[in-house]
């Protein structure tokens, strides 16, 4: 089986969809764009824009951006303003992770299984929160 296993694996732009099952609010929000991810000194930066479709409004642009750092067999993923955020462990098909962000809980799970096609799918609680994103790169 054809996985990644270090940081530069992923450098390049990837083509993403997104779907996000929001329970809180009863509605599926779709997304598409890119994700842009280029070499630094301190690894790699994460630059996503996409297209936001929620139902019965406009549809709007958002952005993100992360700081991914090498981390031995893992990969160390930041905010854009370099807090932690969530540890990706290279080598294996499946890889999760958990996030604290009180009183907000984030589950991660990656599947490389189709590498390099993968995905990553978010599990999202709190007191104001219930939603399941999904996202595919390719």
């Amino acid at each position: 089986m054809n996985l990644p296993h270090s940081l530069s694996d992923f450098e390049g732009r990837w083509t993403l969809t997104r779907t996000i099952l929001d329970a809180q609010a009863g509605q599926v929000v779709q997304a598409n764009g890119q994700a842009v991810l280029r070499p630094t000194e301190e690894g790699l930066i994460y630059d996503e824009e996409v297209t936001l479709r929620v139902p019965g409004q406009a549809e709007m642009t958002g952005t993100r951006r992360y700081l991914w750092h090498a981390a031995g067999d893992a990969i160390a993923i930041h905010f854009d303003d370099d807090r932690y955020f969530h540890r990706l462990e290279l080598g294996q098909a499946h890889a999760s992770d958990h996030h604290d962000c009180p009183p907000d809980s984030y589950d991660a799970i990656y599947d490389f299984s189709a590498w390099p096609v993968w995905t990553v799918r978010w599990i999202v609680s709190g007191p104001r929160k219930s939603y399941e994103m999904s996202t595919e790169y390719r």
